[in-house]
């Protein structure tokens, strides 16, 4: 499923994450037909053969040490609920591993950097204007402030506020499609079945989901309730709570 066009960084800061009808229709058209997948999370997780699958050992499952990635994580940490912190710290991993089973360059630094703030304002909702979009923008004001480069301070903007665009996940060297490709093994369940099933659980233990799915559900409720035309209303109104309900994880 390609990314769909229109949607970059310009689009985002002036609708503030606003959909026009053709942009909601054309959304709604790419979830409805991954909508089979997704719902199928719990059964083919588990079920059938196997493929070879990836995790990430060692030093590979060691965040990055750099200004801006401790930057980052000091931010997630003051700010975002443990369940959400620890939803940010699973999101890195499985998207990175996924780039990893798919040879996919993934700049690190910015990856993780990205992960602590993709939901850095979704539990605090705003009329109008997608937590996604002002997520970009408090990651833009905030790594500027500590003098990253203008140009990956764009690439972890650009990567927050189009992570949550149908499509952008089939790009695992983009940040928003690594982002969105980890979330969706989160959330969903979705592409499970490509990591280690006994690897994914020392993540969860490791960052465990307390009671994620029911509080997930609440912050995209209130969130879809903010911004109506949103691309996550978009996701709320065509099936989120039945499809995270259906994930194959206990909460």
């Amino acid at each position: 499923m390609a990314p769909p066009q229109g949607f970059e960084w310009s689009w985002a800061k002036i609708t503030g994450g606003n959909l026009t009808r053709r942009q909601w229709n054309q959304l709604l058209g790419l979830l409805l037909f991954a909508m089979p997948t997704l719902l199928g999370g719990r059964i083919t997780s588990f079920s059938g053969a196997r493929g070879p699958t990836a995790q990430l050992k060692g030093a590979a499952l060691r965040p990055p040490n750099t200004p801006m990635t401790a930057a980052a994580e000091r931010e997630a940490q003051n700010l975002l609920s443990s369940t959400m912190l620890n939803h940010s710290y699973r999101v890195w991993a499985f998207g990175k591993a996924l780039a990893y089973a798919h040879d996919a360059e993934l700049d690190d630094e910015l990856f993780f950097t990205s992960a602590m703030l993709h939901d850095i304002e979704l539990e605090n909702p705003q009329p109008n204007r997608c937590f996604a979009v002002r997520g970009a923008e408090h990651a833009e004001r905030l790594l500027s402030n500590l003098g990253g480069t203008a140009d990956r301070v764009a690439l972890v903007r650009d990567g927050i506020a189009g992570h949550m665009t149908l499509g952008v996940d089939s790009d695992l060297s983009d940040l928003a499609g690594a982002l969105a490709a980890g979330a969706g093994v989160d959330l969903f369940g979705d592409r499970l079945k490509e990591l280690d099933p006994q690897w994914v659980a020392d993540i969860i233990a490791r960052h465990p989901r307390l009671d994620f799915k029911r509080l997930v559900t609440r912050a995209v409720a209130r969130e879809a309730e903010a911004v109506p035309d949103g691309r996550t209303a978009l996701l709320y109104r065509f099936g989120f709570e039945l499809i995270v309900n259906s994930a194959p994880f206990s909460e």
